[in-house]
């Protein structure tokens, strides 16, 4: 019975240590998640105006190196659907993390993959986001991915319409 106390004593010190140097706690199932992934399948039907609501006034969001305002970076996302068909976030993963030092962020983590509905070309590229969450808006985004097919395939949508 003593050792069965002392057992007790000792986890209870070992569990409160490993909290103290915690850098956080990540879930997959809370509010925060199931919000990227509503906006996640917007992008994927072709209207990401929804990020309206979450995305405060002043936001910044970063595609690669490039910075866009909340309106540019929607348009920018909507106009992939001009551009390609059968957009995809395979393999899709998001969750948040809730970080010791209050920050909260969500990763979205993929391999996207669309046609060009101009070449008929398909891409496959992996792909990284995360979301930097104030309270209930979203502060910053940051989407990692090669952009080369993006960028080919929006020169010639540009050209044929002009």
């Amino acid at each position: 019975m003593k050792n069965y106390i002392l057992l007790i004593i000792a986890l209870i010190f070992v569990s409160c240590d490993q909290t103290q140097s915690n850098a956080g706690v990540i879930q997959n199932d809370d509010s925060k998640s199931e919000v990227v992934v509503k906006l996640a399948d917007s992008y994927l039907a072709g209207n990401f105006d929804m990020a309206r609501e979450y995305f405060s006034a002043d936001s910044k969001h970063y595609f690669n190196d490039l910075e866009f305002d909340v309106d540019g970076i929607i348009e920018g996302y909507n106009s992939h659907s001009l551009i390609f068909n059968d957009i995809k976030h395979n393999d899709r993963k998001v969750y948040t993390g809730y970080f010791s030092d209050g920050t909260i962020q969500t990763f979205h983590d993929f391999n996207w993959s669309a046609t060009s509905i101009i070449t008929g070309k398909e891409y496959y590229y992996p792909a990284h986001c995360r979301w930097v969450w104030e309270g209930e808006q979203i502060v910053k985004t940051n989407c990692y991915v090669d952009p080369a097919a993006i960028f080919a395939e929006v020169a010639l949508f540009q050209e044929s319409q002009e």
